[in-house]
């Protein structure tokens, strides 16, 4: 940012120019917003202050009081709380930024509250919609005796019968299953834990199918698989670039799993993580066990898990109803 002082004198305006330059000049999104939030902040500032011309706007403008103020005012025009939570982030970027550069500037806006944005239940496939989806699955493999459009298909229901994640079934290896293909073994989670993940005796006899075929696809790049070798190499491999020398060579790429996924909807757009939501959202309604299925999931705080339990509007009404009984 350009040399600022933070006296009585100096212009809101041009801090803001200063800060834009060099934080929101791009033609981003965020670039875009932080502009956007930046001159919402200055109309705000320019009524409440009633000054003339924000060019008159000083520095001290922006304080505490003022920054909430500005909050409740975004609040009270009805904007939503998670657009107000973002203009306060950017005026608390910008006031970090500024308690760098500017000698006895303290942030104003370090301690303004963001208003409190619900947590919405996880969105999660019905019946419906999965029974759906697997018969789109099944026409696409029909129509295409290819092992690609085989793997996707058993990869959608080996995601949804797991809840793994999607870099977790990217990176996991025919060694980590065990011979009966009912855990899998050492599964690394986001927050660099390991648990075992349990498949379903509806999905065993699918996977074993499904192993044999891989098996096949791979003799395609080995004379004879050896066991060590094929221990090291993908449950679901891809094709592209594979090198028999190199097992790593072998993984799909992170775009390629969604594409895989995404390839099967039907009338509801699939990515990995719905699946995620979809298995959650099963194993909570059946068990009843927050805790339960945040160790299925991997979660590191229960907390987390926590979001699968919100319940909407309409379904309070509706448990209150029920409870109320007939007048």
């Amino acid at each position: 940012m350009i040399q600022l002082s933070a006296s009585e004198h100096t212009h809101l305006t041009t801090v803001i120019e200063s800060y834009i330059q060099y934080y929101a000049s791009g033609d981003g999104h965020t670039a875009r917003a932080k502009r956007l939030d930046l001159e919402h902040f200055l109309q705000f500032l320019t009524k409440h202050c009633s000054v003339s011309d924000r060019r008159k706007l000083r520095l001290q403008d922006m304080d505490h009081s003022n920054i909430n103020r500005f909050v409740e005012d975004c609040l009270r025009k009805g904007e939503a709380p998670s657009t107000v939570a973002r203009r306060l982030a950017t005026l608390k970027h910008m006031g970090r930024t500024l308690a760098e550069k500017l000698a006895g500037f303290t942030n104003p806006a370090r301690e303004v509250k963001a208003p409190k944005i619900p947590t919405p239940r996880p969105k999660a496939l019905s019946s419906i919609e999965v029974h759906k989806i697997e018969e789109n699955a099944k026409k696409r493999t029909g129509e295409k005796n290819s092992f690609t459009r085989y793997r996707n298909q058993v990869l959608f229901l080996f995601l949804l019968d797991t809840g793994l994640r999607a870099e977790e079934v990217r990176l996991l290896r025919a060694g980590q299953l065990d011979d009966s293909l009912e855990w899998i073994h050492n599964v690394r989670t986001k927050g660099k834990r390991y648990r075992n993940v349990y498949i379903s005796k509806r999905m065993r006899p699918l996977l074993k199918e499904y192993l044999e075929k891989r098996t096949h696809e791979l003799l395609r790049f080995f004379e004879k698989v050896p066991v060590k070798v094929d221990r090291l190499l993908p449950v679901f491999p891809s094709n592209y670039r594979a090198k028999p020398q190199d097992p790593d060579s072998f993984l799909m790429g992170a775009k390629s799993i969604w594409r895989a996924i995404n390839e099967l909807s039907s009338d509801t757009p699939l990515h990995p993580h719905l699946l995620r939501h979809s298995y959650a959202t099963e194993l909570l309604e059946s068990s009843k066990d927050v805790r339960l299925v945040s160790q299925a999931l991997g979660h590191s705080d229960v907390r987390i898990t926590m979001r699968y339990t919100e319940r909407s509007d309409q379904e309070v009404a509706k448990a209150i109803e029920k409870k109320s009984g007939p007048i």
